[in-house]
């Protein structure tokens, strides 16, 4: 990636016979891929986050007595881990064009359908997730004490689980999965912000130039 990076931006983010100075462009140059190596280090960074966040929680699954929830919500994660790793791969492909310009504006696209695309895959995983957790916490070992009290309490279970309690719920992963694209698309700014806003700023200043 580094190397397809670099041999890009030797051409100039502008065409060859552009009127700008040498040393401008040099400088553009080094800004652009000081950008995009930060955007991939940051998506790395969150890939490992993923695999090791969901390890932990299937591990505390495991020790709490939910063995089928946390395998279940494991491999939903690995699994998202893995598309990420492929969208990061797909980086390889972008159409490289004449100049470095064109790249940075592909680059700008990419992020725009992967934002688009995880947003469609997280109307699934973000309910997947608040419902494991709920039925993996219900059922698990840890709580068998609680749910017999539950269970003196009130009648108002179905598969043993308490009623009114798990509406909520289920009305709660509803809405997250309406509003997953919402969601996904500010933890996108909040984690990768700083670096869109550069991204924008920098393809405004070279449209700018080549007019």
């Amino acid at each position: 990636m580094e190397k397809s990076i670099e041999s890009t931006w030797k051409q100039g983010f502008l065409k060859s016979d552009a009127l700008i100075a040498p040393k401008v462009n040099k400088i553009y140059n080094r800004k652009s891929i000081h950008l995009i190596e930060k955007y991939e280090k940051m998506f790395k960074i969150n890939i490992w986050g993923i695999i090791i966040g969901s390890s932990l929680l299937f591990i505390g699954a495991v020790l709490a007595g939910a063995l089928l929830a946390g395998s279940l919500m494991l491999i939903m994660m690995l699994y998202v881990a893995y598309t990420a790793y492929q969208e990061l791969k797909s980086l390889e492909n972008l159409d490289k064009g004449q100049s470095s310009y064109v790249f940075l504006k592909s680059f700008k696209e990419w992020i725009d359908r992967s934002t688009e695309r995880y947003g469609n895959m997280y109307r699934f995983v973000y309910p997947a997730l608040i419902l494991l957790f709920y039925f993996g916490i219900w059922y698990s070992d840890i709580f068998s004490p609680m749910r017999e009290k539950v269970a003196e309490s009130t009648s108002d279970l179905i598969f043993g689980l308490h009623t009114y309690t798990t509406l909520v719920i289920l009305v709660g992963a509803g809405i997250m999965s309406a509003f997953s694209k919402v969601i996904h698309q500010e933890d996108v700014k909040a984690i990768y912000g700083k670096i869109l806003d550069k991204l924008d700023h920098a393809l405004a200043e070279m449209e700018e130039l080549q007019r």
